[in-house]
């Protein structure tokens, strides 16, 4: 598994590095007959990101101020997560209107460290699935797919606790449907059931997640900048629908629609321990200074 995420991630982060360096953009469009188009490398993502969900494919460096009861960590953690979502090809009718169909997947490496325990890898979890996505008129959007979870402890953290992996494994088949109530205000829900689970004594199947999102126009900064808010809320069966919520809000800056963008905001959030290895055991709440990055 390690191996496979290695190569997702360094292959999509390469791809969209090179492509973002040409300031024009190749004709990848292609008639498909009866009124459909088929557009490989797209320039949006017909599926909007879950901005405040803790375990979103992103690109981030975040500094926290934790009040964790993981066992032998300090009151800080460094968050760095590597990682995207793509959007592979969508298919468009020629007319505007209707129907857009989309295929993307996705890739991440999030781990924490401990400044307080010389930076010692708390632990880390690894994320990569695929979706189809149908977008309806640029009001509802929906989407169906498989994703694997895992998650491990760190080298060190292990040295110096003893504690051992519970296996935390989670392959879900899940289903997101959103709703724009206009521009700028989205609103979703996403539930799951895992098809497979690495601990079968202690983790259970179903899971769900929701929440609602706004992103204000750009004209902030020269017209680069926008204001953002963001509330998720995300529960599971196996830690008896305990709800895990986060609330992000800060400032999103991009050059165009055509280029990667960048978030500075703040992030918090409470509830299970976000990482999968210690979730089932333990709480924490958090308060984190973060910079996001993603590609478009």
């Amino acid at each position: 598994m390690k191996i496979l995420m290695a190569t997702i991630l360094t292959v999509l982060l390469c791809f969209k590095w090179a492509a973002a360096q040409n300031e024009e953009r190749a004709d990848t469009t292609f008639s498909l007959g009866s009124g459909w188009v088929l557009e490989l490398d797209p320039n949006d993502q017909p599926y909007p990101d879950y901005l405040a969900n803790p375990r979103r494919p992103q690109m981030q460096l975040g500094l926290s101020v934790a009040d964790s009861e993981i066992p032998e960590t300090s009151s800080g953690r460094i968050m760095c997560d590597l990682g995207t979502r793509y959007t592979l090809f969508k298919v468009t009718p020629t007319q505007e209107g209707k129907n857009e169909f989309a295929v993307d997947i996705e890739g991440c490496l999030f781990t924490q460290f401990d400044p307080g325990n010389g930076l010692d890898n708390i632990g880390w979890d690894g994320r990569f699935g695929i979706f189809g996505v149908w977008d309806w008129s640029d009001k509802v959007v929906a989407r169906i797919g498989s994703r694997h979870i895992s998650s491990h402890l760190g080298d060190e953290y292990i040295e110096e606790t003893g504690r051992e992996r519970i296996g935390y494994t989670r392959n879900d088949l899940a289903f997101g449907m959103g709703c724009y109530l206009n521009q700028d205000l989205f609103i979703y829900v996403e539930p799951s059931w895992a098809w497979a689970i690495g601990n079968a004594d202690r983790q259970k199947r179903l899971a769900a997640e929701g929440g609602i999102q706004y992103q204000g126009p750009h004209d902030l900064w020269n017209n680069s900048t926008a204001f953002y808010a963001a509330a998720h809320v995300r529960a599971f069966d196996e830690t008896n629908w305990e709800p895990g919520v986060s609330v992000q809000t800060g400032f999103h800056i991009t050059r165009n629609q055509h280029s990667s963008n960048l978030r500075i905001g703040l992030d918090a959030y409470t509830g299970r321990a976000i990482l999968g290895e210690f979730a089932l055991d333990y709480d924490e709440s958090y308060l984190t200074l973060g910079i996001f990055f993603d590609f478009y």
